[in-house]
């Protein structure tokens, strides 16, 4: 079996879409938001993104890296990720 490293980590959002993470290949990335926080591409706001809960919560990846971003209505949300790096 091919070792699979991941790639983790944490990212304080705030009121302007930060970049999470740049998550690519198969696998999907997993999210544990502190705050309510909704995601998408670049210029995502609280109105255009996917707002995610405070539980864990796993999207699918699928070919090559795409930026993740995020933002929260008010205040800071910590959100923590991780995903497969490679092999």
């Amino acid at each position: 079996m091919a070792n699979q490293p991941y790639v983790s980590g944490q990212v304080t959002v705030g009121t302007t879409a930060t970049l999470i993470a740049s998550p690519g290949g198969l696998g999907g990335i997993t999210l544990l938001c502190s705050a309510a926080t909704t995601v998408g591409g670049a210029g995502v706001t609280t109105s255009t993104g996917v707002a995610l809960p405070t539980t864990l919560v796993t999207l699918p990846t699928e070919g090559p890296a795409h930026d993740l971003y995020g933002v929260v209505a008010t205040g800071t949300s910590t959100v923590s990720y991780i995903y497969p790096g490679g092999n």
